[in-house]
């Protein structure tokens, strides 16, 4: 009876053992240094400008996708004159919102019910729509693989999008399947060149997301459609999704800083310096409460010696 006691307690420790060692193998792993293909910094900078926009002779053409301003799909404003221009293809999906563009200046279109359902029906909220570089036509891409279509208690499917020339690859961001008490919503990683999802981080509702290659890798950033926190996940060489998510700071601790969500992530290059800015809304997964803008913008700059990002401004639109 003692020899099998025994036994058991040298099985138990060895166990303990090695699952302590395999966790601190695994940690190492995923704690890595930023492989040497990639270059510390942006990694959109190949994103080109369709050659339609080159075409339409605007002196400062920007997109729009603004739903107050028009009356559905996304405009090409001359910010320098006002004149705006739409091909007859961009309505068909209802009001647009997040969008990206790829090294080809392909762009990529994401649905954004407003006011009501009327002309963004939830059945087409949970995908993404592709607008040719050359030609400006606008046809569906891909339709996010989630097992629930939005409804009435949750309208919203996909939301941010983000383009990472390291890995041809595109991140968006889905809230398709949450509800306010439970948090279903998921990123996902698209190949481009296969126009498949090859990877995917599930359980979190996400708005504004964004890639940057930090010291210590490269990594997902991404602001949480609950609370004003911001929130970091590494990526292999690949872009797929590795590692634990890691908070990063609150907006709510900020001077001056609210409880709201981050929409939206810009990161640039500006004197020497690498600056992350974050756009913020009003946000409660109600489709009034999407349109009640706060205009406000945090800027951050990367700190090589912390490998961390550090506040320096607060600003207004």
């Amino acid at each position: 009876m003692k020899t099998k006691l025994l036994i058991l307690i040298i099985v138990a420790a060895a166990i303990g053992l090695f699952s302590y060692w395999y966790g601190q193998k695994k940690e190492a792993v995923i704690s890595h240094k930023l492989p040497p293909q990639f270059k510390l910094g942006l990694v959109n900078e190949c994103r080109k400008i369709p050659r339609f926009i080159t075409q339409l002779n605007m002196q400062q053409p920007a997109i729009d996708s603004k739903q107050q301003s028009h009356a559905g799909g996304i405009l090409i404003r001359d910010v320098a004159t006002n004149r705006t221009w739409q091909h007859p293809s961009w309505q068909q999906s209802g009001y647009l919102a997040g969008f990206d563009r790829d090294k080809k200046g392909n762009l990529y279109v994401a649905p954004l019910p407003y006011v009501s359902l009327t002309d963004n029906p939830p059945q087409k909220q949970n995908q993404i729509y592709k607008i040719d570089a050359n030609s400006a036509q606008m046809e569906l891409f891909l339709k996010m693989p989630s097992g629930e279509i939005p409804d009435n208690k949750n309208p919203f499917g996909t939301m941010g999008l983000f383009y990472d020339c390291d890995t041809n690859s595109l991140y968006v961001s889905s809230l398709a399947g949450s509800k306010p008490r439970a948090e279903k919503g998921v990123i996902y990683q698209i190949d481009l060149a296969s126009k498949k999802v090859v990877s995917q981080l599930a359980q979190t509702d996400a708005i504004g997301i964004g890639v940057f290659n930090t010291l210590k890798g490269k990594k997902l950033y991404f602001g949480s459609a609950r609370s004003p926190h911001v929130y970091s996940v590494l990526l292999d060489e690949n872009g797929h999704f590795i590692g634990k998510k890691h908070y990063e700071f609150s907006l709510s601790t900020i001077q001056g800083g609210d409880s709201t969500v981050v929409k939206k992530m810009i990161f640039s290059k500006q004197k020497g310096k690498f600056v992350m800015t974050l756009k913020e809304t009003e946000f409660g997964f109600r489709l009034l409460a999407e349109n009640n803008l706060n205009r406000k913008k945090y800027h951050f700059h990367y700190s090589l010696a912390a490998d961390k990002w550090t506040f320096f401004a607060l600003n207004r639109e």
